[in-house]
């Protein structure tokens, strides 16, 4: 994970947390996971590291419109899934539920979160499900076509938005690296560039590909990254997300 100039940090995470709060404008395709799509293309450069990543799905709950019912969704989640720790936290005017689980043998932290905000009369519940880990292991693409399905269509009513987001580095000298590899992601994600911003040591670009099926804006924007090297002879850090980039880094 790596630091950005204050206004690139306040742009990504402005545009993230936008889409987070309108409501399910992206959806969930069926088949091969967005994030297993994007290792697989990253991993064909041997300079790229895979490092920290995330795959976060997200719905409003409609059922939900009070505390009672908000009550009932817990309970039953927590007798679906024994195995995690609840924790509640709840708020004059939000209520809200989490439950984290540890996977010792794969590595993989998993997390359910409801949360409840507005008054009597307009309350909103989002659900929340979430995957992640600190590096990629072989195993994890059977886990996406099995495990992972199954909660997704357990938790949610409908079709969840899904946001997947993979931190790295590519070990890579070269004095040109963030141009050159600008390049070579967007011909990787056979993605088409909307807009950008280039500085000596830092690129970030938000680009629509024709390997994701959840456009974000009336421009089909579906993947953004990011690129930071602080020199010559330093390792460059990355960022790559579908739609967005959700992590702030």
């Amino acid at each position: 994970m790596f630091v950005v100039k204050k206004k690139m940090l306040s742009y990504i995470v402005i545009l993230g947390l936008t889409v987070i709060l309108i409501g399910n404008s992206t959806i969930a395709a069926k088949g091969k996971a967005d994030v297993v799509k994007m290792v697989e293309l990253l991993q064909q450069d041997n300079s790229v590291n895979i490092g920290n990543w995330s795959v976060y799905a997200r719905e409003i709950n409609e059922e939900i419109t009070n505390k009672q019912e908000f009550e009932r969704e817990v309970v039953a989640l927590k007798q679906q899934y024994p195995q995690f720790n609840w924790y509640r936290e709840d708020g004059a005017s939000a209520l809200k539920a989490e439950a984290f689980f540890y996977h010792v043998d794969s590595g993989l932290t998993e997390s359910i979160k409801l949360m409840t905000t507005g008054d009597e009369s307009d309350k909103v519940t989002y659900v929340i499900y979430e995957v992640k880990g600190q590096e990629w292991r072989e195993g994890y693409p059977a886990y996406f076509t099995s495990t992972y399905q199954n909660r997704v269509d357990d938790i949610f009513r409908g079709t969840p938005s899904i946001f997947s987001c993979i931190t790295g580095s590519i070990n890579d000298n070269m004095d040109s690296i963030l141009n050159s590899k600008t390049e070579s992601l967007l011909d990787k994600f056979e993605a088409r560039e909307i807009e950008s911003v280039h500085e000596t040591n830092f690129t970030s670009i938000s680009a629509h590909s024709t390997l994701f099926k959840q456009p974000l804006t009336k421009e089909k924007l579906n993947l953004q990254f990011g690129l930071r090297t602080e020199g010559l002879g330093d390792r460059t850090n990355f960022v790559v997300g579908t739609p967005i980039i959700t992590f702030e880094y």
